[in-house]
C-alpha cells in the first residue's frame, strides 16, 4: 500500500482495527483534530520485544509515573539469621487470631 491518509479522531476510534490493518500494509495514517494533526501511525522501525506481561493497573500507574519499574533484575536475598522451629510463624498467628476472637 505504502500511502498516507488523514483521518480524523472519530473515524479513527469508529474504524481503528480496518485502520489498524491498513498500517500492517503500509499506510500511514496522520490522526486529526480539527484540522490539526496530532499523532501519526505507522509499523515500528524498530523490532520491540514483548516484555512479561504485567497487571493492566501496574501498567497504568507506570504510565501515569506513579511506579518506577526496577532498572535491572533482583538480587538474591541473604540467609536470614532468625532461626525458629518449622511452624512457628504459624503457631504465633493462630493464637493472635484466637485472641482477637476472644
Amino acid at each position: 500500500m505504502g500511502n498516507i491518509k488523514t483521518v480524523g479522531i472519530k473515524d479513527l476510534k469508529n474504524n481503528l482495527s480496518a485502520h489498524l490493518r491498513d498500517v500492517r500494509r503500509g499506510a500511514k495514517i496522520l490522526v486529526s483534530d480539527r484540522n490539526a494533526v496530532v499523532a501519526e501511525l505507522h509499523e515500528p522501525t524498530t523490532a520491540y520485544s514483548v516484555p512479561e506481561a504485567l497487571d493492566p493497573v501496574v501498567e497504568e500507574w507506570i504510565r501515569d509515573g506513579i511506579v518506577i519499574p526496577p532498572a535491572g533484575e533482583k538480587a538474591p536475598l541473604p540467609a536470614s539469621p532468625v532461626k525458629l522451629a518449622d511452624g512457628t510463624a504459624r503457631r504465633l498467628l493462630d493464637q493472635s487470631r484466637d485472641e482477637s476472637r476472644a
